[in-house]
């Protein structure tokens, strides 16, 4: 599945670059001179090709460096994996609403299914699971349920519970990564176009 979704996107961005190509061809066109016309306007139309096939191939390298960098999944598909502390993990398959917590792949441990949400609080993990609420303790491996957040509340010690959704802590886990990861890719995406504005010129 995982494959199928990165070939679709990936014809969906050659079929939008080469539109741009020619809208930039069109726009060039009556601006340049006889001499170079024909190398400038190929050069216009490979620019958002090139641009785009760089940028999308440097970012699934990325996306695969930091998913094993931060224990994450890779960012397509249908799983979904992030970090918990002291080794357990947050698992989800074809939908993120509905997660798994388990310690990597110790099965002596108690896992946690049905999760819906979750907060992160220091070595603690507190949630919604199958409706009821849990507080696990990630040092002593010890799961505990509670029949409503006021008891848990009770137990945490902490009035303002804010639990998030799978998909949101998911997405908390790698945005800072992302970002960085986005601008490292465009970064690498400029020089290549130069590199080929260059080379294509000095003919």
């Amino acid at each position: 599945m995982g494959i199928i979704f990165l070939v679709i996107w990936l014809v969906i961005f050659t079929v939008i670059a080469a539109i741009l190509g020619m809208i930039g061809v069109a726009v060039v066109y009556p601006f340049l001179s006889k001499k170079t016309r024909k190398r400038k306007l190929l050069l216009t139309f490979l620019t958002p090709i090139v641009g785009i096939v760089s940028y999308v191939g440097s970012s699934v390298i990325a996306m695969i460096l930091i998913s094993e960098l931060l224990n994450v999944d890779i960012g397509f598909g249908d799983s979904w994996k992030a970090p918990l502390p002291n080794g357990y993990q947050l698992v989800s398959v074809d939908m993120p609403d509905n997660g798994s917590i388990y310690k990597d792949d110790d099965h002596r441990i108690e896992g946690i299914d049905g999760v819906r949400q979750l907060e992160v609080i220091g070595d603690s993990v507190i949630g919604l699971s199958n409706n009821k609420y849990f507080l696990l303790d990630t040092k002593i491996h010890k799961v505990t349920y509670y029949s409503s957040v006021f008891e848990l509340q009770k137990r945490v010690g902490k009035p303002n519970i804010a639990l998030i959704s799978n998909d949101d802590y998911f997405g908390s886990v790698r945005e800072k990564a992302y970002i960085i990861g986005a601008i490292i890719c465009l970064l690498f995406t400029l020089p290549v176009l130069f590199v080929m504005w260059k080379a294509g010129l000095s003919r």
